[in-house]
């Protein structure tokens, strides 16, 4: 009985492990990382890093910020194999303490990109409804975000958009705020982690579509 507990008890700890590793999928192309920045919140990482395009093998290496000697590459961030054109390899899991760091290729080779990691995010939920969000004014604090969307009852997938008070323009959108998925009805997506400066913002669902609504942010 006693092996039965403690085995159950090393499966319970193993698959909750399991669930709280975050992937995060980065694609090469000739010289460049197509994503050029994360933020991610303090936790377990994985890195699926994809070769489009490179004729060669290429790879991953994540540092400390300006810390690129080897001594300093955080090797659970290799891949577990080379990365042929075409195909894609896995890291080990990562833990990420809050922090500024950076990952390259030395091999493609490609610039420098940043990774700051958070160690509080607050989360914020947006409930859509037909043509409109449930709680259209929002007042928040300097701080970093990252919003949940949930479809309550909209018959197809809705989004959420957010931007400076008065550019609606693509080119001013802030893409970190784009959710993951499209969130069809009955679910919710997550936005990317945001940093949110003191300043007026709108906020609005083109797919629903929605008015534009108000998102103040002091310091």
């Amino acid at each position: 009985m006693n092996k039965f507990i403690i085995l159950l008890g090393f499966l319970v700890s193993y698959s909750i492990s399991i669930a709280q590793v975050t992937q995060i999928d980065l694609e090469q192309a000739p010289g460049l990382f197509t994503t050029t920045e994360l933020n991610l919140s303090s936790g377990n990482y994985q890195f699926n890093i994809t070769n489009s395009g490179v004729d060669h093998e290429v790879g991953f290496v994540l540092v400390p910020k300006g810390k690129y000697d080897a001594e300093h590459h955080i090797t659970n961030a290799y891949v577990k194999a080379p990365v042929a054109n075409g195909s894609s390899s896995a890291t080990n899991v990562v833990h990420l303490e809050a922090g500024d760091y950076e990952y390259f290729c030395p091999l493609n080779p490609t610039p420098k990109y940043s990774v700051r990691v958070h160690d509080k995010v607050q989360t914020v939920q947006f409930h859509q409804e037909p043509g409109l969000f449930k709680a259209p004014k929002l007042s928040l604090k300097e701080g970093v975000y990252q919003f949940e969307v949930i479809n309550n009852n909209v018959d197809h997938e809705v989004g959420f958009v957010l931007v400076p008070k008065g550019k609606y323009d693509a080119t001013h959108h802030i893409t970190e705020a784009y959710v993951k998925a499209p969130v069809v009805q009955g679910s919710s997506s997550m936005t990317n982690i945001i940093e949110l400066q003191a300043g007026e913002y709108e906020y609005f669902c083109p797919l629903n579509p929605t008015p534009k609504y108000s998102l103040s942010v002091s310091k």
